[in-house]
């Protein structure tokens, strides 16, 4: 997973180098990931199937996206690279521990639990510069 955040530098470079535009990322990899649970439910009468994990990411995403537009908007927080979902960012292998504790975050309402949801985000350099690469 590290590695998806040098993939996307170059990816910014590209974007900078052809286009002159500057991009930021929104990850999230869905809870069923992160916790190891099956992608497929299947009911035990067996006349229903889940696909837990394909969609929640995307609904994810969309919703990090407008909370970190409306918190930039307000002057919550600065405009960043990287935008991503706690469960992503509780994921990842940081060299130190303890740095994860303080990294920034903000919050966002998911549409399926009644539970804020916490997204963190970095400029992509400062990420990667703290993450244990593979």
């Amino acid at each position: 997973m590290e590695n998806l955040f040098i993939l996307f530098r170059q990816l910014q470079t590209l974007y900078r180098d052809a286009l002159g535009l500057e991009i930021y990322g929104v990850f999230a990899q869905g809870s069923n990931e992160y916790y190891d649970d099956p992608l497929l439910h299947i009911s035990k009468a067996q006349n229903h199937i889940s696909l837990n994990s394909l969609g929640l990411p995307f609904a994810q995403i969309s919703l990090i996206e407008a909370a970190a537009r409306k918190a930039i908007k307000a002057g919550t927080h600065p405009r960043m690279e990287i935008y991503m979902d706690s469960d992503l960012f509780h994921s990842l292998m940081f060299k130190e521990c303890q740095r994860k504790d303080a990294w920034p975050s903000a919050l966002y309402k998911p549409k399926m639990t009644s539970e804020p949801g916490q997204y963190y985000y970095a400029a992509c350099d400062d990420l990667i510069s703290c993450l244990h690469q593979p």
